[in-house]
């Protein structure tokens, strides 16, 4: 009776542990291959042709012989007998081949824009925005100011969202400021936006823009007025709506300057600063210093 009882419990033990052999060769098998999925493929008598490969991002392998091999959204028996197929057409007779998955692809998040290490990256539970911007090697000089967003597909219908983010808040406030990424999320930082300063200035040219950059900001980062254009008249050119539309916005720069934020203006991107050279009168005849003499606001004949 007990010899009886062990034979059972014994066979029941084996036909558990070949149904699940079965079960899990079976799940493996109607596994769909994507991109970067490690795969090992195998012809039974030809160890020269044992293959391991990577698929590539256009979904295809390359294989002895045949070359390059489409398998993307492939399950493992679909890959064993597209290749089988091919190997028959001339290169080996009843070839056997066999194709299990040695790495799945893992789940991913991706930097891009201006960080130091832009790509892709192994995804983690709980990672956030600054998580992966610290991954990236962190934002470079080109994007300090820029805008990050986050990049996320969207669940209801085709497409993405593109969320923006306070990335010095997110910093500043910690967790609560911050976003927890979900797998395939894209976090995007563009480069720094620019404004521009010409005419009579110390140092014409480009430069950063912050959030709260002003004309007197603006002109105090271009080095100040030189002298040449201390009482000219400074403007502000913005773009406008349509492609070679622009607006030129006077600034009167003594007021913007005695009154402070009151009296000045809030700069925008590609926004350009214009300082014009001082106007001029000129003197001659018969008096101690003829020549040419800066036009003030309030200059008259007497004066």
């Amino acid at each position: 009776m007990k010899r009886l009882f062990l034979l059972i419990l014994i066979t029941l033990s084996c036909l558990f542990t070949y149904s699940s052999s079965v079960k899990a060769e079976s799940s493996t098998n109607q596994y769909t291959v994507s991109v970067d999925d490690i795969l090992s493929i195998n012809v039974l008598g030809y160890p020269d042709l044992k293959t391991m490969t990577t698929v590539a991002e256009d979904g295809t392998i390359s294989f002895p012989y045949i070359g390059t091999v489409y398998i993307k959204n492939m399950s493992l028996s679909e890959i064993e007998k597209e290749i089988t197929k091919r190997l028959s057409e001339g290169y080996i007779t009843y070839p056997i081949v066999s194709v299990s998955l040695i790495k799945p692809k893992g789940k991913k998040f991706y930097v891009y824009g201006e960080v130091m290490r832009p790509g892709g990256y192994e995804f983690e539970e709980g990672i956030t925005v600054v998580n992966a911007l610290s991954e990236a090697g962190g934002i470079n000089p080109n994007g300090i100011y820029g805008t990050v967003k986050l990049r996320r597909k969207q669940k209801a219908e085709p497409g993405y969202e593109d969320i923006s983010i306070d990335i010095k808040g997110a910093i500043e406030k910690g967790v609560t400021g911050d976003i927890v990424l979900q797998p395939g999320d894209i976090v995007i930082v563009e480069a720094n936006k620019k404004f521009y300063i010409s005419g009579d200035v110390v140092r014409p040219g480009e430069f950063i823009f912050k959030e709260d950059m002003t004309v007197v900001k603006a002109l105090s980062e271009a080095g100040g007025i030189n002298p040449n254009g201390t009482y000219g008249k400074v403007k502000v050119r913005r773009k406008g709506e349509g492609e070679l539309v622009y607006e030129d916005i006077s600034i009167d720069i003594k007021a913007a300057i005695e009154e402070g934020v009151t009296g000045d203006i809030a700069l925008q991107p590609d926004d350009l600063v214009i300082v014009e050279a001082n106007k001029k009168f000129y003197v001659y005849g018969e008096i101690m210093r003829p020549g040419e003499y800066t036009l003030k606001e309030d200059m008259t004949v007497v004066k």
